[in-house]
C-alpha cells in the first residue's frame, strides 16, 4: 500500500528532527506562510573552510573548529554528521547533520505548507518559515525551530536540498543563545561549499 506524499513528508521531517535532537547533546569536557523570496548563497558569503562532509551524493565543508565527534549519534554514519568541537561551556555544541528523504523528492512547497504543523506535533516550538535558499542549484526551503531532548533546549534550521529527485534534509542545530542572523550565516557558508557528486 502507498503512503500519501503528505504522510512521508511528515515523516520525513519529524524523523529528520528528532534525529537533530538526538544528535546534539554533548557533555561539557571535565506565521510564517510559504515565502517565495530566494536568498542566494551566493559569492558574498565566505565559503565553510573546514573539513570536508562527503556523502554518496553530495560533498560540502564545515567551518574551521568543526569536526567529527568521536561518536556519532544513533542512526548517523560517523561522517554525515559534524559538531562545533570548540563549542562545549555550554554543554551544547552546535552542529549539522544530513539524512537522504525516504520520500525521494520533497518540494518547497509541501515543506512550507506541511512542515509547521508536523515539526510542532513532533515536539517543536516557534516552527517558522523563513526566506528561501538557493545553494548548488537548487532552491530550498527553510524552516527553523527551538526543540528540547532530554533536557536540552536548542534550536534548528533545516534546509531541503533536491538532486535528481532526490532531497537531501541538512539540519543544523544551536544553542539557544545563538541569533537567526548568526545562525544564517554559518548555514550559507556551509552551503556555498554544497555540491553534488
Amino acid at each position: 500500500m502507498r503512503r500519501p506524499a503528505t504522510a512521508l513528508v511528515a515523516l520525513v521531517l519529524a524523523s529528520s528532527l528528532a534525529l537533530a535532537g538526538c544528535a546534539t547533546r554533548e557533555e561539557p569536557a571535565d506565521d510564517g506562510g510559504a515565502q517565495a523570496t530566494t536568498t542566494p548563497t551566493g559569492p558574498e558569503v565566505a565559503p565553510a573552510a573546514g573539513p570536508k562532509v562527503e556523502g554518496e551524493a553530495y560533498t560540502f565543508a564545515v567551518p574551521e573548529g568543526w569536526g567529527f565527534p568521536p561518536e556519532a549519534p544513533a542512526g548517523y554514519d560517523a561522517s554525515m554528521f559534524a559538531a562545533d568541537l570548540e563549542d562545549i561551556e555550554d554543554g551544547f555544541s552546535d552542529n549539522v547533520n544530513v539524512i537522504t528523504s525516504p520520500a525521494g523528492e520533497i518540494t518547497p512547497e509541501q515543506v512550507e505548507t506541511d512542515g509547521v504543523a508536523e515539526l510542532e506535533a513532533a515536539g517543536a516550538s516557534d516552527v517558522t518559515v523563513q526566506d528561501r535558499v538557493t545553494a548548488a542549484g537548487t532552491e530550498s526551503a527553510h524552516l527553523s525551530a527551538g526543540f528540547s531532548a532530554e533536557g536540552v533546549d536548542y534550536l534548528i534550521d533545516q534546509y531541503y536540498l533536491t538532486d535528481a529527485g532526490q532531497t537531501h534534509i541538512v539540519t543544523f542545530s544551536f544553542s539557544p543563545d545563538v541569533a537567526q542572523e548568526d545562525r544564517d550565516a554559518l548555514a550559507a557558508s556551509v552551503l556555498a561549499t554544497w555540491t553534488w557528486n
